[in-house]
C-alpha cells in the first residue's frame, strides 16, 4: 500500500473554460486612518493580493439610529441637507485607501454597538440622511467622491436578534425600503440589497419575510447578502453547498436576476475559535478554488487585517495578520489566491478533488503568464462524524453578555476524507507561446513558509512537467512566464 500517494495533475493551457471569477473581496482597514491610528499599514499586501471588493462594515463610521458622535450622522435633530452635520472624516480616509487599490466598495448601512441598533423613529428623515450619504460617496456632495461606491448593503445580521437589530421585522423592512429608495434616487444604476443574514439556512422573517416584503412592495433589490463560517464543519466546500440552497430560495421568490453576495466568509467567525495557522491557510485556498464553481457572485473574506475590533475591544482570531502587521501562512494564502484570481482566463485542469486537494489555473490577458494554485487541505477527522442534529449551537461573548445562537447547517460530508497526497506531478501542456523559452517559479505557504519562493527553473517547449512535495496542510503557487527568445 502506498502511504505517500502522489497526485497526478494536469493543466491544458490551450483550453479556456471561461473567465476567472474575481471572488476576492475582503474587509478591514489597510492603513492608519482617522480614528484608527494604531492600525499597521498593510496596504501593499492588499495590492499584491489584487483585492477586488471591500466591505465597509465594522471598520469605519456607521449610521446609528440614535445620537452618537462617531456615527455618520451624529445628531438626529440636525438638518440632513447640511454637509457640516455629517461625520465623514474617518470613512473618507478609508474610502481613499480602498479606492487606491482599484477595488470596489460594498458600503453597509447599519448601526454600531448593540445599544444603538434600534429602529429609526423618523423614516422620512432617515431616507434623507441615507440619500445624502450616498451623494457624498457617489456625486461629490459635501466635498465627497465621484463614483467611489458601487454597492450599497442595508443591514448586518438582523437575525442575530437584539445584538444587531432591536426592532421588529416590519420596522426593518420599512428601513430597507427607505434606504433602497434613497440609493436609487441618486443613481438607478447603483446596486442595493441586503440584509446580510447570519443564518442563511434558517427560514424566518429576515429571509422569507424580507424577500416577500420586497416582492409585494416592488422595491429595488439587486442582491441578497449573507455570511458563512466553517466553525462546525471545517469543510471548504460549505460555501458552494450553501450558495446553491440560497440561490434556490431567492429564485423561488422571483428574484432570479438578483446576485448572491457572500458578505463574510472564513474558517471561523467565533471569537474564541482555535486553529493552526497552516491548516487555516490551506482551508482559505481550497475554499477560494471551490467557489469558482459556485452560485456566489461576489465574495468578501473575513478578515484581511490584524483582527483588532474597535467596537468590542478585542482581537478577533479571524484576522490573518499578526498584531504588528507581519505576515503568517494565512496572509500568504490570501495573497497567493489573489494573484491566481487576477489572471484573465481560467484553464482546464484535472487531478483535483472536492475533499480539500484543489487546483485552479489561469493565464494573464496577454497570455505571457500562467498561474497554477494547488491547495492540500484535510478536513479534521473529528469533523467527518455525522451530527445527531444538523444544528450548530454556540455562544457569542459581547462584553459581559453571553448570547446563545442556533443555526441550521448542512449535513457533514462524512466521506470527505483527504486522499493523503504527499506531493504532486503536474503536466502543463499547450503553453501559449509554443516552443519558446519559459521560466517556472514555485511559491509555498505552510507551517514553514510565508509565500516564499521555493526555487525556479528555465526551459523551452510547449509543455513542462513539474514535481513537488506538498503534504497537508500546504499551498503552492506555480507561475510559468514566457521568456524572450
Amino acid at each position: 500500500m502506498n502511504t505517500n500517494p502522489i497526485a497526478k495533475l494536469s493543466v491544458n493551457a490551450g483550453v479556456s473554460v471561461g473567465d476567472m471569477r474575481k471572488l476576492h473581496g475582503t474587509s478591514g482597514i489597510p492603513a492608519p486612518a482617522a480614528g484608527a491610528a494604531s492600525v499597521p499599514d498593510i496596504l501593499d499586501v492588499w495590492k499584491a493580493a489584487h483585492v477586488t471588493l471591500v466591505r465597509s462594515y465594522d471598520w469605519v463610521s456607521r449610521l446609528d439610529t440614535v445620537n452618537n458622535p462617531t456615527s455618520l450622522f451624529p445628531d438626529w435633530s440636525a438638518d440632513p441637507t447640511d454637509p457640516a452635520n455629517y461625520n465623514f472624516e474617518g470613512t473618507d480616509s478609508w474610502v481613499r485607501q480602498t479606492r487606491s487599490l482599484g477595488a470596489d466598495i460594498l458600503f453597509t448601512i447599519a448601526s454600531e454597538i448593540p445599544a444603538n441598533k434600534q429602529p429609526v423613529r423618523d423614516l422620512e428623515k432617515y431616507e434623507q440622511v441615507v440619500e445624502h450619504i450616498v451623494r457624498h460617496y457617489v456625486c461629490g456632495w459635501g466635498g465627497g467622491f465621484e463614483n467611489a461606491v458601487t454597492h450599497w448593503e442595508f443591514g448586518d445580521q438582523p437575525d442575530f436578534g437584539t445584538l444587531h437589530f432591536s426592532g421588529t421585522p416590519d420596522q426593518f423592512y420599512e428601513m430597507y425600503a427607505a434606504a433602497a429608495r434613497a440609493v436609487k434616487r441618486v443613481d438607478p444604476l447603483l446596486k442595493v440589497g441586503g440584509p446580510c443574514v447570519a443564518f442563511p439556512l434558517n427560514d424566518g422573517p429576515f429571509r422569507e419575510g424580507f424577500l416577500t416584503y420586497i416582492r409585494q412592495h416592488s422595491l429595488p433589490f439587486d442582491f441578497l447578502s449573507w455570511m458563512w463560517y466553517g466553525d462546525n464543519s471545517r469543510d471548504p466546500l460549505d460555501f458552494r453547498t450553501i450558495a446553491a440552497e440560497v440561490r434556490a430560495i431567492v429564485d423561488k421568490h422571483g428574484f432570479s436576476d438578483a446576485e448572491l453576495l457572500l458578505s463574510y466568509w472564513s474558517m471561523t467567525g467565533i471569537p474564541t475559535a482555535k486553529f493552526e495557522d497552516a491548516d487555516n491557510a490551506a482551508f482559505i485556498a481550497a475554499s477560494a478554488i471551490y467557489m469558482q464553481d459556485s452560485a456566489v457572485d461576489k465574495a468578501i473574506f473575513f478578515r484581511a487585517d490584524t483582527g483588532a475590533d474597535f467596537h468590542y475591544k478585542f482581537r478577533d482570531p479571524a484576522g490573518i495578520f499578526e498584531a504588528d502587521g507581519s505576515e503568517n501562512a494565512r496572509t500568504s494564502a490570501f495573497r497567493l489566491v489573489g494573484q491566481t484570481l487576477a489572471t484573465s482566463r481560467r484553464l482546464a485542469t484535472t487531478g483535483g478533488d472536492e475533499n480539500g486537494f484543489a487546483i485552479l489555473a489561469g493565464h494573464s490577458a496577454d497570455s505571457d503568464t500562467i498561474r497554477i494554485l494547488i491547495a492540500n487541505y484535510a478536513i479534521p477527522e473529528t469533523y467527518l462524524v455525522a451530527r445527531d442534529r444538523d444544528v450548530f449551537e454556540f455562544q457569542v461573548p459581547i462584553g459581559a453578555e453571553r448570547v446563545n445562537m442556533s443555526l441550521n447547517v448542512p449535513p457533514r460530508r462524512v466521506d470527505a476524507v483527504s486522499a493523503g497526497y504527499a506531493g504532486y506531478t503536474l503536466d502543463v501542456s499547450e503553453l501559449p507561446w509554443g516552443e519558446g523559452r519559459h521560466k517556472v517559479v514555485r511559491y509555498r505557504a505552510d507551517a514553514e513558509h510565508r509565500g516564499d519562493m521555493l526555487g525556479s527553473q528555465e526551459g523551452e517547449g510547449a509543455s513542462v512537467t513539474i514535481e513537488g512535495s506538498l503534504p497537508a496542510p500546504g499551498i503552492e503557487l506555480i507561475e510559468i512566464t514566457r521568456l524572450a527568445s
